[in-house]
């Protein structure tokens, strides 16, 4: 029997699918696609998709599970002005852009890659 959806949906599939892939918590998917959060557990679960986690300890998990020097590189990217979530940001732009060939010349200038100097953006 073929599964019968509501013709009154709110969010599609690949919505709450892009979504819950970024790591985006129940509660800001529902505000964005104005639904209530049971609503959008409710549609991963009937996809078969576990809903992202957003424990406060995922930072933790991400960084435990880095290599000794790859932890200190990255601790060599931060500083007083700057945040994991700045350099996770500006890493993720600058993978777009180039995957997208749209690096700006200099942009990856020899500062920026070497792992003495702190990211800049």
């Amino acid at each position: 029997m073929a599964i019968k959806y509501r013709s009154t949906r709110k969010a599609s599939d690949e919505d709450i699918i892009m979504l819950n892939s970024l790591g985006l918590s129940l509660q800001t998917i529902g505000k964005e696609l104005k639904c209530h959060p049971t609503t959008i557990s409710a549609r991963l679960h009937s996809l078969g998709i576990a809903p992202a986690d957003t424990r406060r300890s995922f930072m933790e998990d991400v960084i435990l599970s880095l290599e000794p020097e790859q932890q200190r590189w990255l601790a060599n990217q931060l500083g007083p002005r700057s945040s994991i979530k700045t350099v996770l940001r500006n890493l993720l732009v600058d993978s777009f852009e180039l995957d997208n060939l749209r690096v700006t010349p200099g942009k990856f200038n020899d500062q920026r890659t070497s792992q003495s100097q702190p990211y800049q953006h």
